[in-house]
């Protein structure tokens, strides 16, 4: 699907999406409840509202089954969580996926896992791009106790995912951080889900100054009264951001006291010159008011960089994001697909490593894009659009399911003029 969008300046109220994130967690934690006789007969029903819940809902179905077929389509999240979930319940497993899901790392997760019981068989190297399906990995044997060490810059998912297995395992673990952790947030969003699920964790820190997380073994996932998802601060931060290009946006259904990084949008905007209030009924109103540039370490926030590349875009004078380097492993390589949808639309940015360098035009060309199959980039261009002097065209649009099928729709009831073309 391709759209044409012709510039304007968005207006209006819109409620947040449910938080792609939290979901994840609170789906994982609600079936290892089911599966322990521990759930609510009134639980809450998670809506599968993107196709990466929608890969998560159904990886939960397969561990019913004794030989489960684990189809995480294009999900990083649901792969790297279902890993060790799966083995901590099941002695084999079989992990499928789409698009550039089967090549992306799932190391050194996959050698803590086997030096604790489990046995890697790979995807052939033979399969074929065009490929729709294929295999990811078939793991075999049961992950066991002990002590786990993982760097804590290289994937929050990891971490994620050993944090919501071992509690169910024969024995005590240690999960033992080699490096500072990065994503933080994404992690303390794991451990806010786990403890209102009743499982402990026991967080302490190393002589090195990294974090290590005692488990103890044979817990019980029970599911708590009054369970809700949270409101998505990543997928916001585009609604906000078209607020901060001469716009006027309200958004609500959002959490202040979230343990999302990514809200940290508000501050970052607010630095920028962007007219930001927050009402006693917690709804969040953001205007332009002539953006000036900053400097942004994105270490913590590396979701938010596409929108915020976009915004520095059309920002006066110099802008910078730092410590960006796993975006090189997303959906798309994000540093150099940002510095290429927002230089075919006329801005000043360099890519240089591990972040970009931006010096901020008043208005931009416009010009056609590729989503690179990517929902952030797709969004991005899309708020881009809001500061350009010609229509946006976008190829590949559709990507936004993966996070966002309605972002188009709720882009129109804003007032942009978008089209399907």
């Amino acid at each position: 699907m391709n759209v044409l969008i012709t510039p304007s300046k968005l207006q209006g109220c819109i409620e947040a999406i449910p938080s792609k994130s939290h979901a994840h967690r609170v789906l994982i934690a609600q079936k290892l409840a089911q599966l322990q006789g521990q759930n609510k007969a009134d639980r809450i029903d998670v809506p599968t509202f993107s196709e990466d819940i929608g890969a998560t809902k159904n990886c939960l179905v397969q561990l019913d089954k004794e030989m489960p077929y684990l189809d995480c389509k294009e999900s990083g999240s649901t792969l790297r969580f279902m890993l060790p979930v799966a083995m901590a319940l099941k002695n084999e497993a079989v992990f499928i996926g789409t698009g550039k899901l089967p090549y992306r790392p799932i190391s050194p997760l996959k050698e803590e896992m086997e030096s604790h019981g489990c046995s890697f068989r790979m995807g052939s190297k033979d399969q074929k791009v065009s490929d729709k399906y294929k295999e990811i990995c078939t793991i075999s044997g049961r992950l066991q106790a002990g002590t786990y060490e993982l760097a804590g810059n290289v994937s929050s998912q990891f971490i994620t995912g050993l944090l919501f297995a071992l509690p169910l395992l024969d024995g005590d673990s240690e999960l033992r951080l080699t490096t500072k952790l990065e994503s933080a947030g994404y992690v303390d969003l794991t451990l806010d889900v786990l403890r209102s699920f009743g499982i402990e964790i026991i967080e302490r820190t190393s002589e090195e100054g990294f974090i290590i997380y005692e488990i103890p073994g044979n817990q019980h996932y029970i599911e708590p009264d009054g369970l809700t998802v949270q409101g998505d601060w990543s997928n916001a931060g585009f609604w906000l951001a078209c607020g901060a290009l001469g716009g006027d946006i309200t958004l609500t259904g959002l959490d202040m006291n979230s343990s999302q990084r990514d809200k940290e949008i508000i501050s970052i905007l607010r630095s920028m010159g962007a007219d930001i209030t927050i009402a006693a009924d917690g709804a969040i109103t953001c205007r332009g008011n002539g953006l000036r540039g900053t400097e942004v370490s994105v270490a913590q926030i590396p979701d938010i960089v596409p929108v915020l590349a976009a915004v520095m875009s059309q920002a006066s004078g110099a802008s910078m994001i730092t410590n960006a380097e796993r975006l090189k492993i997303k959906e798309s390589d994000r540093l150099k697909t940002v510095y290429d949808f927002l230089t075919r639309l006329g801005a000043d940015i360099t890519y240089a490593g591990a972040g970009l360098s931006l010096t901020g035009r008043p208005i931009l060309d416009g010009g056609e894009v590729s989503s690179h199959n990517d929902h952030r980039i797709a969004m991005a261009a899309a708020v881009a659009s809001c500061g350009c002097s010609s229509p946006v065209i976008i190829h590949g649009a559709e990507a936004v399911r993966k996070s966002y099928p309605g972002f188009f729709r709720d882009f129109a009831a804003l007032g942009g003029n978008v089209k399907e073309i």
